[in-house]
């Protein structure tokens, strides 16, 4: 296999493979916390075992979200070196801040796991907050590295591209690059959102085919689809504005990105929206500037050197994040509703009772993991709708009127020429599938392994008022 094709799969197994950590990192900790929350408000035990139960799903993700992690650094040293080598001169000041953030996440998750039932609840609360604190940043100093490849700061990109030689080096002027402001809303957003409706997606697969259920399991798995529900409908709010402004940026800032995720070919006012075979007059002008008769650069603008040889994929890819994101919106809004006011009005799609019904229950698990599929095809969008370059630059006018993009680096030009790199890469793959293949063994024994009725039962006994005062407030008040 051709290295520069090897290296660009490796890239695209790896972060496809890590982003499958990554969400349940971010949105995990606030899931638990809410359902803890929501166990002392209620006195409900149920709640409670959720949040003990999905502790340790949460320590088993992060132990091999942060291998990954760490196999992907191996990557970017010995595969991308010369990408890493610029990335290290100008903008490392994200990954040095992003270790901070890191340690932050593994102190705090270390404090919350062992401090159940051993300190304050407010305390213990706060310690999970932290931790999806400490993901919530690592995650957006990563993007912010992300943004910068898409546009470069902080140094003479000028000069760099025209001599080579790198001057006005300032690492605070590239921590937050222009289209950061479109990136870190949409990667917290979509993260929450997809973690969410997973979760939905895993409580509704349990209640349609587990079969015997005891009471014990129909309450816990009722309150876990419930609250992931209305965590993603909360969250869909969010991702609506995430996905407004990330349009509007784009089209100030990378219109050629722009046209890419959008398939437009031609420059035009009125530019319509594509989604697949369905076409919208005006629909692009307008998202992106509230003005259906608004200009929008497509390709015709842009030099064919430019033009992004991958532009099919990152434009299905796209339409694909985007339609399943909003369709997954509508339903968690309808079954958030139909849970606190059933529909009798459509009976007929099971929304008088969501939380027994079949097709309300098939909706929550289909929609829900679909939020997978359009999390990496998001990702897949993101980053090959940048090509051909690993890290962009700005705009110019040629002679003859088109735009040209004045690239720091073209793709082809940041991975490692070394034959050495072929099973340093293979290790790293097979590392990774490792890893994957392992969690979901263990995730399965933790789950197969001990009833519901385990993690309810002692509590019912060991607790009998939830509202009570836990061992070390009792010794203080003594």
């Amino acid at each position: 296999m051709d290295l520069f094709v090897f290296a660009r799969v490796l890239a695209a197994y790896t972060m496809g493979t890590h982003m499958l950590f990554t969400y349940w990192a971010i949105s995990l900790p606030f899931f638990i916390v809410t359902a803890e929350y929501l166990a002392y408000r209620r006195n409900d035990q149920y709640y409670l075992a959720l949040a003990k139960r999905f502790s340790v799903v949460m320590l088993v993700l992060f132990a091999v979200g942060s291998a990954a992690g760490a196999a992907i650094a191996v990557e970017f040293i010995t595969v991308w070196y010369k990408w890493m080598y610029l990335v290290n001169m100008v903008d490392i000041l994200p990954f040095e801040i992003e270790v901070l953030a890191f340690f932050t996440e593994v102190i705090f998750l270390a404090l919350y796991l062992y401090g159940w039932d051993k300190i304050g609840r407010v305390a213990h609360m706060m310690l999970g907050i932290l931790v999806g604190v400490g993901s919530s940043a690592s995650a957006v100093l990563i993007v912010l590295v992300n943004s910068w490849m898409n546009t470069p700061t902080g140094f003479n990109v000028e000069a760099y591209v025209t001599s080579g030689q790198l001057t006005g080096v300032d690492p605070l002027a590239s921590l937050w690059p222009p289209v950061a402001t479109a990136e870190v809303p949409m990667v917290l957003a979509g993260a929450w959102f997809v973690g969410f409706g997973s979760l939905a997606g895993y409580f509704s697969f349990r209640k349609l085919f587990s079969r015997n259920l005891s009471s014990q399991q129909k309450e816990y798995y009722n309150r876990g689809l419930k609250l992931s529900v209305y965590l993603a409908a909360l969250d869909a709010i969010f991702l609506g504005f995430a996905g407004d402004n990330a349009g509007k940026v784009l089209y100030d800032v990378q219109p050629l990105k722009l046209a890419t995720l959008e398939g437009l070919l031609r420059t035009s006012y009125g530019a319509p929206l594509n989604i697949g075979p369905i076409s919208i007059p005006g629909g692009l002008s307008f998202l992106t500037t509230w003005n259906p008769n608004a200009l929008v650069l497509g390709y015709s603008s842009f030099v064919n050197s430019v033009w992004n040889p991958l532009m099919d994929l990152a434009h299905t890819a796209y339409d694909i994040h985007a339609t399943l994101g909003i369709l997954g919106a509508i339903v968690f809004w309808i079954l958030a509703i139909s849970y606190i006011r059933p529909l009798k009005a459509f009976n007929w799609l099971g929304l008088d009772n969501p939380i027994e019904k079949k097709i309300p229950l098939y909706a929550a698990f289909i929609l829900g993991w679909l939020q997978l599929i359009a999390w990496e095809s998001g990702w897949v969008a993101a980053e090959v709708g940048r090509q051909p370059f690993v890290i962009w630059g700005p705009m110019a006018t040629t002679t003859n009127g088109l735009y040209t993009i004045q690239a720091v680096m073209l793709t082809s030009e940041g991975y490692n020429t070394s034959p050495d790199i072929m099973p340093i890469g293979l290790g790293i793959m097979t590392a990774l599938a490792i890893a994957v293949a392992g969690t979901l063994y263990l995730l399965k024994r933790l789950f197969r392994g001990r009833e519901v009725s385990q993690d309810i039962s002692p509590i019912l006994t060991s607790t009998p008022s939830i509202t009570a005062k836990s061992p070390t407030e009792r010794k203080e008040v003594k």
